[in-house]
């Protein structure tokens, strides 16, 4: 018969982190704003089926997550990936979000591990320091899947393009290109030219208000990795080389 789980074992087997925001208390925070702190939380963290919301602490606003230790590795890698530009596409709006929330707020936020170290750290009323530009028009090019189009505009049609990370561009086209393009819906990716409207957000990233699409061409829809597998099929003689790099530099110095 096994035996149970002491005080001591349940302690080792969950982790708590904690979201600190300098501003609001558990008593002034409103419950809609709090709301969209958590849930920007979860898309954080991910492991949604791991993480836990066991309390709110007092003083400031302190969300107090339980993670499963099983889970832990893959959270802490996520956080780390938010602080390199890196993490997956949700994960990042999600830390884009709660900047920004922060900095309307009047506020900044830390996440703190278990051990009291900060692994995340939010500028939100910072970026009040920092200046926003725009709109500006620039001529450019983005590339997408169609996956929308058409409206009742008189003179542009809305057209919409995902890229590979899931994000969609708001774009509109003439109605001759809109029926150009309308056989590519959800098909090849393609590549739009024409002319943005752009934002250089506090935080330096910049975002696209609109896109008028001018032009179009098809793109591969294979990956970077497929594309290099293909490069690597191609017949060469130097791979027959013991050593490749090395004929090369005797080619590039010789008299």
């Amino acid at each position: 018969m096994p035996r149970p789980k002491t005080k001591r074992q349940t302690r080792t087997t969950v982790r708590e982190y904690r979201f600190k925001i300098d501003a609001y208390s558990p008593e002034t925070m409103p419950l809609s704003r709090l709301t969209e702190y958590l849930r920007d939380l979860a898309d954080l963290f991910g492991e949604n089926q791991s993480v836990h919301l066991i309390t709110i602490e007092q003083g400031s606003t302190v969300p107090v997550l339980r993670i499963e230790r099983e889970a832990e590795t893959k959270v802490r890698e996520r956080l780390k990936l938010v602080t390199a530009n890196e993490a997956p596409p949700e994960a990042m709006r999600a830390a884009k979000s709660i900047d920004e929330r922060l900095r309307r707020d009047n506020a900044k936020a830390v996440v703190i591990d278990p051990v009291n170290k900060k692994v995340l750290e939010f500028r939100g009323r910072d970026l009040n320091r920092l200046v926003q530009y725009g709109p500006f028009s620039e001529p450019g090019t983005i590339d997408g899947e169609l996956v929308m189009i058409g409206g009742i505009q008189s003179h542009e049609v809305p057209v919409h393009l995902r890229n590979r990370e899931g994000e969609v561009y708001n774009c509109y086209a003439t109605h001759s290109i809109a029926r150009e393009l309308a056989p590519y819906l959800f098909g090849d990716y393609l590549r739009a030219e024409g002319r943005g409207r752009w934002i250089r957000q506090r935080n330096g990233d910049w975002h696209m208000e609109q896109f008028t699409i001018k032009s179009f061409s098809l793109l591969d829809k294979r990956t970077l990795k497929e594309t290099i597998e293909d490069l690597r099929a191609i017949p060469a003689k130097w791979k027959e080389l013991d050593d490749p790099y090395g004929e090369l530099m005797k080619i590039r110095h010789a008299n």
